[in-house]
């Protein structure tokens, strides 16, 4: 009576193929938390910068009232926090540039009393654009 204790080819087989679908799995984990991370990572980032743009505006506001009031109705590119017209067109904001600050104005009340503005960051990760938008009220009296 001989007494063996290899393994057969099968099983050996089986050990592999159940080994190798846990590394996938874990890879597959690890790479989409990996992902997740960086793009929570451009979330915040993206907030800071609409919150500095919306500062910006609040110093705007407090320097000159009626002069803050004439830039409504249109799009402005505060990249550079300057009163810049028109859409961004590059992702050029932040270090690396590859976000843009938007800003739409709307001005309320006549005489004009409140103004409503809609602050947005976006930037684009792996081609979908994503975007933080920070929506604030001025009022002339605050």
């Amino acid at each position: 009576m001989t007494n063996n204790r290899a393994f057969s080819l099968i099983e050996v087989l089986v050990f592999i193929t159940v080994l190798s679908l846990f590394f996938v799995a874990a890879l597959t984990v690890t790479t989409f938390n990996l992902k997740n991370m960086k793009i929570q990572q451009h979330k915040i980032l993206a907030t800071r910068y609409a919150e500095e743009g919306v500062e910006w505006l609040k110093e705007e506001k407090e320097d000159d009232w009626s002069e803050f009031i004439t830039h409504t109705g249109t799009n402005y590119c505060l990249n550079s926090l300057l009163w810049t017209s028109g859409v961004c067109g590059a992702y050029s904001l932040g270090t690396p540039g590859f976000f843009k600050r938007d800003l739409l104005i709307t001005n309320s009340g006549s005489p004009v009393d409140k103004v409503e503005t809609t602050m947005t960051v976006s930037w684009e990760d792996m081609g979908t654009v994503l975007s933080v938008p920070i929506k604030t009220v001025f009022r002339v009296l605050e």
